[in-house]
């Protein structure tokens, strides 16, 4: 049976485009990516590729905002450079409506 932390996991997980067919084991959207472990030539997660390395097949990827709108801010430092800064973009506009939400009420 799974816990209710577990299916919360899972429910981000599934935000994720490459949900279906990834096997990274770092993931900026789980929650527990610190208790996970990564092999020295195990792929990385295209929206964390930070720079192209020698072993490194694949392109720096810009994630959709419905994906950064579930990262953990905890996780932000594992995102590359265009997704972090994204990511800060995303919630600065949500506490800026979230203020003006309370000063119309």
């Amino acid at each position: 049976m799974k816990t209710m932390k577990q299916n919360q996991t899972i429910s981000n997980l599934k935000k994720c485009p490459r949900w279906n067919y990834c096997s990274t084991n770092i993931c900026p959207l789980d929650p527990d990516v610190n208790l996970r472990n990564k092999l020295p030539k195990e792929n990385i997660c295209p929206f964390c590729l930070k720079k192209k390395a020698g072993f490194q097949k694949g392109i720096r990827t810009l994630s959709t905002d419905s994906v950064l709108e579930v990262v953990p801010e905890s996780n932000i430092k594992l995102l590359n450079r265009r997704n972090q800064k994204r990511w800060h973009e995303i919630k600065n506009n949500q506490t800026s409506e979230n203020y003006g939400e309370k000063i119309r009420t």
